[in-house]
């Protein structure tokens, strides 16, 4: 009898086992279910909150013909042999830094290295046209910054990135970017 109880014993403990077998690989295959959904998810979101537009970056970089017909007036006769030109006509942009409590502010001037491709007199003109949104633009981005924004030569080389890629926007959307360097002519901090 004892060894009735002891085969009745052994053969539960066998059923129970297998019983939490099953359920340990229930658990596991849910747990893995649940990771894949939330890692689709977590990309999904980032693309659509942070990502870049994939068909538009597909696309190429190609000027519509108005524009195009518009930049070949501004093209140089001769490039070879032509020296990259400086146009450094705009005048000192003054903004307040976004400090709390303190009222501190920068006083930048700019001159910018312009393509050899871009005929001198006429990018002279052209870029005179556009001074003022370059200008407002400047304003509105040196406002944004701090004063740790601004300190140290590493962001200064990324504010002269910034901001050559920003001019290079705002003048020839669309097309090759006839800015080949942004220079400080002055940078003062008070």
């Amino acid at each position: 009898m004892a060894k009735d109880n002891a085969v009745k014993n052994t053969e539960k403990e066998k059923g129970d086992a297998a019983s939490t077998g099953k359920a340990g690989l229930f658990f596991w295959l849910i747990l893995a279910a649940v990771v894949v959904a939330c890692a689709t998810g977590g990309f999904a979101l980032s693309q659509l909150l942070g990502g870049q537009d994939i068909s538009a970056a597909a696309k190429p970089n190609t000027p519509s013909p108005a524009q195009e017909k518009g930049f070949e007036d501004l093209l140089a006769e001769q490039v070879n042999g032509n020296s990259p030109w400086i146009y450094d006509a705009m005048e000192p942009v003054l903004a307040n830094l976004d400090e709390p409590g303190v009222t501190r502010y920068v006083r930048v001037t700019i001159s910018l290295e312009v393509s050899p491709e871009l005929d001198q007199e006429k990018g002279k003109a052209f870029l005179e046209q556009r001074t003022m949104i370059l200008r407002d633009w400047l304003t509105t981005y040196f406002a944004g910054l701090s004063l740790e924004d601004v300190r140290g030569s590493r962001n200064l080389n990324r504010i002269k990135r910034d901001v050559h890629e920003q001019f290079n926007r705002l003048l020839f959307p669309d097309s090759k970017p006839y800015i080949r360097q942004v220079l400080f002519k002055e940078f003062a901090v008070q």
